[in-house]
């Protein structure tokens, strides 16, 4: 559900210059003095690896014109927060607490690829979006808003549950909307000219766990590389605890056998059940070629 990559820069500074958005931000991030020669397109490239999330920057900072950036000018970079659910914890309560509106529950619910939203367990964790404000201008379809900030047309769904709209062909020009933005992980710090104003409290750690539940939401999505990548890197960044690591090992190895990378899952298992030798996967759940390369995995391991 990440934004795709446009073309070109020109191409994503006429599309940000063709909106109109507002965001009020409510989230502490890392703040960035622009220099001479840059644009909204490098530093978004510069601290998340995407140039195409310029209009994210541009929503979240207010700034209806980046064509006219000055140097010295600052900005913040928001960043998704991550919740570690505790004992008691429902989802309702995560949104009213992040969100302000338990009634968001659900929305949060299918951002983190849970299904049951009344079944959390303390192993979970939750993804916290960015909210954007956006204004419906005439000819916006959700569909048509949704390919503009996830990429993806069908998730117009999102954008509709988020907002409680009952009819999505029936979209009138003026009407605000709240676009949940969830994939915002700063990864890179090469754009970064100064501390930001308030310490921020993400980890290596935190940002692996974050890249962990995209990657299984990618996974599930049937976005098959799009998962490598993020459960490599989460990977690499360090996880918490050897039940996120084995996690995303299985998951890394469940898309490697989805590309038809056999030994590469096997890796992956033999990786997993180095961290938890008890390992066992649930026929119920994994497919009969899964459970078959992960008994060679396991038999090799052995030998």
């Amino acid at each position: 559900m990440s934004p795709k990559r446009p073309t070109t820069i020109g191409r994503i500074i006429a599309l940000v210059i063709a909106l109109f958005v507002f965001v009020v931000p409510s989230y502490a991030g890392t703040f960035h003095t622009i220099r001479k020669g840059e644009s909204l397109a490098t530093v978004a490239s510069a601290y998340y690896g995407d140039p195409g999330k310029a209009i994210v920057l541009m929503a979240f900072n207010r700034i209806e014109d980046p064509l006219n950036l000055k140097p010295g000018q600052r900005i913040e970079v928001p960043e998704t927060k991550v919740h570690q659910v505790k004992t008691g914890d429902t989802m309702a309560m995560i949104a009213k607490k992040y969100l302000k509106d338990a009634r968001k529950y659900g929305s949060l619910a299918r951002i983190n690829g849970i299904k049951n939203p009344r079944s959390l367990s303390p192993d979970m964790t939750i993804i916290i979006p960015v909210e954007i404000e956006y204004t419906v201008r005439r000819g916006d379809s959700l569909s048509s808003i949704a390919q503009t900030f996830y990429g993806e047309v069908d998730d117009f769904t999102l954008i509709a549950l988020y907002n409680d709209i009952r009819d999505p062909a029936n979209l009138e020009p003026g009407i605000l909307l709240t676009l949940p933005i969830f994939d915002l992980t700063i990864t890179g710090k090469k754009g970064r000219t100064e501390p930001p104003a308030e310490p921020t409290k993400t980890s290596s750690r935190d940002t692996g766990s974050v890249l962990l539940e995209r990657g299984v939401q990618d996974y599930f999505r049937g976005r098959y590389v799009r998962a490598v990548i993020k459960l490599e890197k989460a990977l690499s960044l360090g996880l918490e605890d050897k039940e996120r690591t084995s996690k995303a090992l299985r998951f890394l190895a469940y898309a490697y056998i989805a590309l038809d990378e056999r030994e590469s899952a096997k890796e992956s298992f033999r990786h997993a059940l180095r961290v938890d030798p008890t390992l066992e996967l649930d026929p119920v759940y994994v497919s009969p070629k899964i459970i078959e390369i992960f008994r060679e995995a396991e038999a090799e391991k052995s030998d």
